[in-house]
């Protein structure tokens, strides 16, 4: 994204919502809202020109998320832009995990090994 120098931003948390998913799983919108204070100079042509920049620079949160349902509107003299990012979380399963493998049957003969004419395929032996 490129760099706004002099520039004016107010970012705040608007919202959040939460869908259920399968196994556990949650669809999370989380709903933003940024106002851009514009120079007062030149308010109605930098506010086009940053609506302009955002609508072609902002889409994403590099490495996180993409930004969805970005809506621009010229509020009281500044640009008021909402855009949702949508995260699914999952618990976190702390439930420990095989660490080595361990025989059935300790005891148990190995299996003898199969003539080089014949290979496994799939779970069934084939003959060549």
């Amino acid at each position: 994204m490129a760099v706004f120098k002099n520039r004016h931003f107010f970012v705040s948390s608007i919202g959040d919502q939460v869908q259920p998913e399968l196994f556990s799983r949650q669809k999370r919108t989380h709903s933003y809202q940024v106002v851009y204070f514009p120079d007062p100079a030149k308010p109605n042509s930098d506010m086009n020109e940053m609506k302009f920049k955002l609508m072609d620079q902002f889409l994403e949160l590099k490495d996180f998320a993409t930004i969805r349902d970005r809506n621009f509107k010229p509020v009281d003299g500044a640009l008021t832009v909402t855009f949702d990012v949508w995260v699914w979380a999952y618990p976190q399963d702390d439930t420990p995990k095989q660490q080595t493998l361990k025989p059935v049957n300790p005891t148990a003969k190995p299996e003898p090994e199969l003539p080089e004419r014949m290979k496994r395929i799939g779970g069934s032996t084939h003959v060549e």
